[in-house]
């Protein structure tokens, strides 16, 4: 049977009222229903040990996977990527969300999955190629990128930090930015700071040592705003946490370090491979495991652009998703960065380009941010 709006608040929300369009909820309910099955739609709810999930982490999963696999239905090829959503291939899923950003604002530009494309000596198999108006092909190969043993080791020191300033159990809304890394007193140390700097009731900033500094911030605990600082191009890895609601001590911590993956060259090589060498190209990379490579790649891949290299490369589009509160609730944003090759063997249509643009400034009209 279709699923109703009255179902939906009461098996994901707990009878609390849906916030959502009512008709696409209900359309990529039953898109995601169609491909993954009932028991896939209903396990989005369920808690390992047999506990609920309810609320908005229990309804997304299937209003976002429905929503992407409608731009994709009916293409040359879909068979193959919907046999690997079925299996829970994470490649698979980073390919569902270029997809849709590619097609999600136009479902009439040609979409082929997978096309088989003859080279010299062999076949080459991009994830899908794309075009508008019947003009040339755009060749599109996907990956995502895992967090590195480096990333993961500047998590638990950020999370670290974050987990003992949240023990101080009053108002605050801090944040802690670091210059570099600090050694294990120094982390101690920053700690201290972050905790007597927590109990002021105005806005301020304390310096530690040559490492840190401590922000003391007004605010809303459920609203994450890391601050700008003016003339620092460092790319940086953040941690955040905050708590909020009824009976509970309204805070949050933030902190900052200066990190940038470093793995650009490999992954570029490693997927160009996949691209004809004479069609346009486009690498398309889902850094939701590593966000760093957001604001580190734009800097590291342009001088990997030459005349003599990854010309089948007409541009690099990364991406990543998540929710955010914007102007008009909770709603799941999808932010790109697009690298453009000035050497490529072909340019990258203008479409693409535009499609980019577009989301971008449709991002900073929802959060009332810059990129």
């Amino acid at each position: 049977m279709p699923w109703t709006v009255e179902d939906i608040e009461k098996e994901w929300l707990n009878g609390e009222r849906l916030e959502l369009p009512a008709d696409d909820v209900l359309r990529a309910f039953a898109v995601a229903e169609e491909v993954r099955g009932r028991d896939w739609v209903l396990s989005t709810t369920q808690l390992p040990g047999g506990g609920r999930l309810w609320g908005l982490g229990a309804l997304w999963p299937v209003y976002w996977f429905g929503t992407r696999m409608q731009v994709a239905a009916g293409a040359p090829g879909i068979e193959t990527l919907i046999r690997r959503l079925q299996g829970n291939d994470a490649a698979a899923n980073s390919e569902l969300t270029a997809l849709y950003i590619l097609r999600g604002q136009k479902l009439a530009r040609d979409l082929e999955i997978e096309p088989q494309v003859a080279s010299r000596k062999s076949f080459r198999l991009p994830d899908f190629r794309i075009r508008e108006d019947a003009a040339p092909w755009t060749y599109v190969e996907v990956t995502s990128l895992r967090s590195s043993f480096a990333s993961e080791r500047a998590h638990r020191l950020l999370n670290r930090i974050v987990d003992a300033v949240m023990e101080v159990e009053r108002p605050f809304i801090l944040e802690a930015v670091l210059q570099r890394f600090p050694t294990e007193d120094e982390e101690q140390k920053l700690v201290q700071t972050a905790f007597e700097a927590s109990q002021a009731s105005k806005e301020r900033q304390v310096s530690v040592g040559d490492f840190a500094r401590v922000l003391i911030k007004t605010g809303h605990p459920t609203r994450i705003v890391p601050t700008p600082i003016p003339e620092d191009s460092v790319p940086r890895l953040a941690v955040a946490k905050g708590i909020a609601g009824p009976g509970e001590v309204g805070r949050q911590v933030i902190v900052r370090a200066p990190f940038a993956d470093e793995r650009a060259e490999d992954v570029l090589t490693r997927e160009a491979k996949q691209l004809p060498r004479q069609e346009r190209g486009l690498v398309m990379v889902d850094v939701g495991g590593q966000p760093s490579a957001l604001d580190s790649w734009p800097q590291l891949i342009p001088p990997r652009f030459t005349s003599s290299q990854h010309t089948r490369v007409a541009g690099v589009l990364l991406f990543m998703t998540g929710m955010t509160l914007t102007t008009g609730g909770l709603k799941t944003l999808i932010y790109p960065k697009l690298i453009i090759n000035p050497h490529a063997n072909a340019p990258l249509p203008r479409w693409i380009i535009e499609v980019v643009d577009r989301i971008r400034a449709e991002n900073r009209r929802a959060t009332g941010r810059p990129d």
